[in-house]
């Protein structure tokens, strides 16, 4: 018998429980260090005002000193006929300004699988979802095509439901897409489907916080 295991033998019942106690919880803190590694960012996409459709661009316009924020353009609406100065004028605006992102009227349904009439029950956030999501992969140099089957998970902050408002306000007929089109519930599940996700799909609205 070595001279360890006499110590050992000379310890009392509590000094052995003890000594066992801080190898359980080394062990522990060892398996808990393996199974929480650093997150890794391998790719990004986005889309800001300003043109920054890119991080790349995005980063420029930073660089640059330049700013995002335009005039109402024409495009989006008639600005003249919704501006006031007065801040408590009914049913006017006091700002001409704002943050507006570039072709998000160029969404092409087709390249993801979706109907042309499909789309038009579609909530801009999960256009911009599907967009930014397959630029992020092409980002990171990842095939879409190998992901499916994968344990990847979708989490995604999703808030406000402008665009439902304003299909019930025109009085957009109700159709079999206008729930998926609109529930923040299925815009991640949508991505999951699309690039045949078997992770968690989960979409979080907690208001201001959800960006």
């Amino acid at each position: 018998m070595d001279s360890t295991a006499k110590k050992t033998e000379q310890l009392t019942p509590l000094q052995k429980a003890i000594i066992a106690l801080k190898d359980a919880r080394a062990k522990i803190e060892a398996l808990e260090k393996k199974n929480h590694e650093p997150i890794a960012i391998i790719g990004m996409g986005c889309r800001f005002p300003g043109g920054s459709n890119s991080p790349e661009a995005f980063w420029e316009l930073l660089r640059q000193g330049k700013d995002g924020i335009t005039t109402v353009p024409s495009q989006r609406w008639d600005i003249d006929a919704y501006y006031a100065e007065d801040a408590d004028a009914p049913n006017k605006m006091y700002a001409r300004y704002g943050g507006f992102i570039e072709e998000v009227d160029r969404f092409d349904p087709q390249f993801f699988g979706i109907t042309p009439r499909e789309a038009i029950a579609l909530d801009p956030q999960q256009r911009l979802l599907l967009e930014v999501s397959w630029s992020a992969l092409e980002n990171a140099g990842i095939a879409p095509q190998k992901l499916t089957g994968s344990k990847t998970g979708v989490f995604m902050g999703i808030g406000i439901d402008d665009y439902a408002k304003r299909q019930i306000k025109h009085q957009i007929p109700i159709d079999a897409y206008t729930g998926s089109g609109n529930g923040f519930c299925f815009a991640s599940g949508r991505l999951s489907y699309l690039l045949g996700l078997q992770g968690p799909s989960l979409s979080i609205d907690t208001a201001c916080s959800t960006s």
